[in-house]
């Protein structure tokens, strides 16, 4: 038997199981299935799952049970952490149905490039690059979403702040204040306020449920707007007027960001333009003259020149990214 056909009939079996078992997993799993109730249980109409993360007794399994790869993550640091950044991506993966999930993608994208290109030279560097690709664009999507997530919860937060004052100054308490944010509010804010109050509801300390939220938001603002409150706990004074004074703070951030935004745009797609030219280039000359640039990809020093290229791409992309991305 062909030894190809046969590597390539096993990444095929290997990837539709663990396919199968991530999405059986994310869509049937008892665990979601109860979460959701719980959430219908307490009022949560948002369509997001209730994830108690302020008393370690009532934590979900962070792991989830996909075989052999939940027994791997168990009570590693790295699971928490991935836990909270799906958790703040809005994605109701467990652990290790996302790590099935780059399993299942790298080998897809392995398997197209052994089919492509064959198992030369070539086509095995090129199989290790799509192995690399598929497993990291997963991840690269949950950075992607956890980033729309924060803005977006950035921009709410000035309008949230104001709303507690209110309510502080109209003589509610702050849990009242709170119950009254997440009920007027949107994802995700509305969300985080719901989840912190169900941890104060089943037994955990308002400071303890309060930092668990910053936790899971994964916003510095909103971990700025904890740090105020507790400090205001801990020491008295008028938390109205603190939120007010914080809320303004916010939204100036908000504001200082749009601007630098707009001053950033125009140098951001210089830097796409420039990024993507020499590929533009090379396939023009591919079409109009093959065989001025066939020796890239037939001859040693061509594959040498045409690899270091990629490396200098790459690193530019991120000195671009490093030279844009402006912390306020």
């Amino acid at each position: 038997m062909d030894m190809l056909a046969l590597a390539a009939a096993g990444t095929v079996m290997a990837a539709i199981v663990t396919g199968l078992l991530a999405f059986y997993q994310a869509a049937a799993s008892p665990r979601g299935s109860l979460e959701r109730r719980l959430g219908n249980l307490l009022g949560d109409s948002s369509g997001f799952d209730v994830v108690t993360a302020g008393m370690e007794g009532l934590r979900a399994n962070r792991a989830g049970r996909v075989p052999l790869i939940s027994s791997l993550l168990e009570g590693k640091e790295w699971t928490t952490a991935m836990a909270i950044r799906l958790e703040s991506a809005d994605m109701r993966l467990t652990v290790s149905e996302f790590v099935g999930l780059r399993i299942f993608v790298a080998l897809i994208l392995g398997l197209v490039a052994v089919v492509a290109l064959g198992t030369g030279v070539i086509g095995l560097v090129v199989l290790l690059v799509a192995v690399v690709i598929g497993y990291a664009v997963p991840n690269m999507y949950v950075t992607f979403a956890r980033g729309r997530r924060i803005n977006k919860l950035n921009n709410q937060l000035s309008d949230a702040l104001s709303l507690i004052a209110n309510s502080l100054k109209a003589g509610f308490g702050l849990m009242q204040s709170l119950d009254l944010a997440s009920r007027e509010l949107d994802h995700p804010i509305a969300t985080d306020l719901r989840r912190a109050l169900h941890d104060i509801n089943v037994g955990s300390s308002t400071e303890e449920a309060l930092q668990a939220m910053a936790l899971r938001s994964g916003s510095d603002d909103l971990d700025i707007v904890i740090t105020a409150m507790l400090v205001q706990q801990s020491t008295g004074g008028n938390l109205a007027e603190i939120l007010d004074n914080v809320g303004h703070t916010m939204r100036e951030r908000v504001r200082i960001r749009g601007e630098i935004n707009t001053l950033t745009t125009q140098q951001m797609y210089t830097g796409f333009i420039i990024g993507g030219l020499p590929v533009v280039i090379g396939i023009l000359i591919s079409l109009i003259n093959p065989e001025y640039i066939t020796p890239l990809f037939t001859e040693t020093i061509g594959n040498v020149m045409l690899g270091g290229a990629v490396v200098l791409e790459f690193f530019g992309i991120l000195l671009i990214r490093k030279i844009l991305s402006i912390e306020v």
